[in-house]
């Protein structure tokens, strides 16, 4: 749907992990499911979808590291990265997104209000594309996160390292906070969110939806607000 041609609004934030789009190439075929997911369900509302880095700006983290880079150096060129992977897909989305990727809160509270999608990647170190994520959930009244990865939801740990975890189809934000402290927070490393995503989901209180990205027909019934792998709300 073009923008101007709205029925009453959604305000949405849509959180693609960069294990979904950007391996070791891009995947180009899902890029498009993606495109046509959102020029379909597009309203008018004020739409937000943060790119994270994946595995190619895992590259250039662990090359930092070993040139004995500080880890603010590290998360700035995972920045970098997710802003390329933003901009791709802007561009793939046409007229539909705003061509410009915010790189502050004020400017994605600017550009959301002018009827288009608004996509972008990080925004400064110590946090990750989830943190950014609640960031513009709040600035925009998001009625929603949706977090598309690359497993079903929320596991009691790592299902890619530990195959006895299992899926919470619910959780509250207090428990997501106990979860989450007991994760890595370097750059790059795996997380269902940092401790600065925590800190601000205890303060908005805004359902995540967890779902697994590789399967578009779920990601569109969790922006939907239809269902999810995990649903963390009060």
């Amino acid at each position: 749907m073009a923008p101007g041609n709205y029925f009453p609004g959604l305000n949405i934030v849509l959180k693609l992990g960069g294990h979904l789009l950007f391996r070791e190439e891009v995947d180009v075929g899902l890029l498009r499911q993606y495109t046509s997911l959102l020029s379909e369900l597009f309203d008018g509302g004020r739409w937000v979808v943060v790119v994270g880095g994946g595995d190619m700006a895992r590259k250039y983290v662990s090359a930092a590291r070993r040139l004995g880079l500080d880890e603010a150096s590290c998360d700035e060129l995972a920045i970098q990265t997710t802003r390329i992977h933003a901009g791709l897909l802007a561009r793939a989305l046409g007229e539909l997104a705003c061509q410009k990727i915010p790189t502050t809160v004020d400017e994605i509270r600017h550009l959301s209000e002018m009827g288009r999608i608004v996509v972008l990647g990080g925004l400064q170190p110590g946090q990750s594309t989830m943190a950014v994520s609640v960031l513009a959930a709040a600035v925009t009244g998001a009625e929603r996160i949706v977090v598309a990865t690359d497993v079903d939801g929320i596991y009691t740990s790592d299902p890619k390292k530990d195959p006895n975890a299992k899926i919470m189809p619910r959780m509250k934000f207090e428990e997501l906070a106990g979860f989450a402290a007991n994760v890595s927070q370097r750059a790059g490393d795996y997380q269902v969110v940092d401790v600065v995503g925590v800190s601000l989901l205890l303060r908005t209180r805004i359902p995540l939806y967890y779902v697994n990205g590789e399967r578009v027909e779920m990601v569109r019934e969790a922006i939907l607000g239809r269902k999810a792998g995990t649903i963390v709300s009060d």
